[in-house]
């Protein structure tokens, strides 16, 4: 009896301390998963503060030269690449000022399947800017940013009333 009782705990401290290697291997994956997001999460900051600086030369330094963006626009092409994007943002900085982004909550991107993290940025920002009619114009962003090995962005979807934007910074004062 006493033979059974030493083998059957000698064997459940095998199983015990297997389980924990196991999910220390597995951690591990998750834990360098942790830092690239935790590296692109700095380039998409970087991103944003050169955006709101108009700064678009250092905004580009962040972007792969095969990007695929998917812009917020109603009415306008799907997908398009960096030079594209680069005009349409030169567009709204003609017509907003003072731009700042506020409240940015950026979180892990998550792999379809395992739901794991992959590396990507999701971000949220509280934008506000000047139109150049002089309003003051509040609104919510939401994107998904994708990046290569270099810490690139590769692709881009964007969320918000970009419309909405638009027209609350061109319209005559009422």
């Amino acid at each position: 009896m006493k033979k059974t009782i030493l083998v059957a705990m000698f064997a459940t401290t095998l199983f015990a301390c297997s389980t924990p290697a196991e999910k220390t291997a597995s951690t591990g994956s998750d834990d360098a998963m942790m830092a690239e997001f935790k590296e692109n999460a700095k380039v998409t900051t970087a991103i944003f503060e050169a955006f709101a600086n108009k700064d678009l030369q250092t905004w580009g330094s962040y972007v792969s030269d095969t990007l695929k963006a998917h812009g917020a626009g109603y009415g306008l092409e799907a997908t398009i690449g960096k030079e594209e994007l680069k005009k349409r943002l030169e567009g709204l900085h003609s017509i907003v000022n003072n731009i700042k982004a506020n409240d940015i909550q950026l979180y892990p991107g998550l792999d379809s399947v395992t739901f794991k993290p992959n590396g990507d940025v999701r971000a949220y920002v509280r934008w506000t800017d000047d139109g150049i009619n002089g309003a003051k114009i509040e609104h919510k962003y939401y994107g998904v940013f994708k990046f290569n090995k270099d810490h690139k962005i590769t692709e881009t979807d964007e969320f918000m009333d970009i419309t909405g934007v638009i027209k609350a910074a061109t319209e005559p004062k009422k």
